[in-house]
């Protein structure tokens, strides 16, 4: 076992035998505690109208944000995520339609173009 390195589920990296039993005792007592996972259904997150011209987002049908410019679903409804998507896949979009009345325009734009591909 030495020299080795095991992950465990904390993301510690453990590289002797002695720090594997602290982790251990450390989860076991977490689980004891009755600590339950983070459920982010039970948070009340509610999709905000001023996403969708800031980061050209939609609330579908479906439950799901939806990007106008590439028509990806996103699961959780964080605006993290949506800016997240946003600058990294799309920053020539952010360029060339800076916030205010431009944006607003081209993301009313992807929109009706958006809908008028979904069949009815």
């Amino acid at each position: 076992m030495q020299g080795k390195s095991f992950k465990l589920r904390e993301q510690a990296i453990i590289t002797k035998p002695h720090e594997i039993s602290s982790v251990l005792l450390r989860s076991a007592a977490s689980m004891a505690s009755g600590r339950k996972k983070r459920r982010t259904e039970e948070e009340n997150r509610k999709f905000h109208q001023d996403w969708k011209e800031s980061f050209a987002f939609i609330y579908n049908r479906d439950g799901l944000q939806t990007c106008l410019i590439c028509h990806e679903k996103l699961v959780h409804n964080k605006k993290s995520n949506l800016e997240r998507h946003f600058i990294t896949k799309h920053i020539q979009f952010a360029g060339k339609y800076p916030t205010g009345e431009e944006r607003k325009k081209a993301v009313e734009e992807l929109q009706k173009n958006s809908n008028s591909q979904i069949p009815c």
